[in-house]
């Protein structure tokens, strides 16, 4: 571990960093051209937009767009010289990706909950947390420690690593059926006035919980829950019902 980190370092310090830094400013300055040329011509400048945001750096589409534009670049200079500067970017700007689809997600599903906050932050110190994981080559060591603990679930074996996938798979499935949730609400309550607004509030309430509902059923089934018990359907959709209402 010492030896790569003090390789890594050695990297750093030469001039085709440089090289890297500049090919780093020309994908960020890509992204913005192509953001700003999308937003124009689609005319989206809403604060309540998720990929778009009120400007340009402030939805999910700029971060997605530069890590695209980023691995695309890393791949290219790969071929011809090592690279340090994108060992660090590349964690980084997924970091930022999984942190502003996040916020922007949640944003738009609870605009007034207090709760949300808090998940922001939470939601923003794990990806950190990984990422540092990441950059330092520990997370694999770490992910092996997991998967050594391990206990009886029925007639299968668990770990704290499978738990630990399972939830993030749960968050990131959660997270997806609270975005189309939140478009397929913006389209029913645009321009709805009086009672209609009503019935179309109830009407995308309904959409959320069915949408978070399957969700969960899907995440659970992807960590190898049995959804035969009773129990475990039933509390996905209370689980469903609550965050969706």
């Amino acid at each position: 571990m010492i030896d790569d980190v003090g390789l890594w370092l050695r990297a750093f310090l030469q001039p085709t960093v440089l090289v890297e830094l500049a090919a780093l400013a020309a994908c960020a300055g890509l992204a913005w051209a192509l953001v700003n040329a999308l937003q124009r011509g689609l005319r989206q400048a809403d604060p309540r937009s998720i990929l778009f945001g009120s400007r340009i750096l402030d939805g999910v589409l700029f971060p997605v767009v530069l890590l695209g534009f980023a691995y695309a670049a890393r791949m290219l200079l790969n071929s011809w010289m090592p690279t340090a500067a994108f060992k660090i970017a590349i964690p980084v700007l997924v970091a930022l990706v999984v942190i502003r689809t996040g916020a922007k997600v949640l944003q738009a599903a609870y605009p007034s909950s207090g709760w949300v906050m808090p998940l922001e932050r939470s939601i923003s110190w794990l990806a950190w947390m990984c990422m540092v994981l990441w950059v330092t080559g520990l997370l694999p060591l770490v992910l092996n420690g997991l998967d050594d603990i391990q206990w009886k679930v029925g007639g299968s074996t668990m770990s704290a690593r499978t738990l630990i996938e399972g939830v993030l798979t749960a968050g990131v499935v959660l997270l997806l059926a609270l975005w189309i949730s939140a478009a397929i609400e913006s389209r029913l309550l645009r321009s709805a006035t009086g009672a209609g607004l009503s019935l179309r509030k109830a009407l995308s309430n309904a959409v959320r919980a069915l949408l978070i509902f399957l969700g969960l059923i899907m995440a659970l089934s992807a960590v190898g829950i049995d959804l035969t018990a009773l129990s475990v359907l039933g509390g996905a959709i209370g689980v469903g019902i609550g965050f969706g209402l």
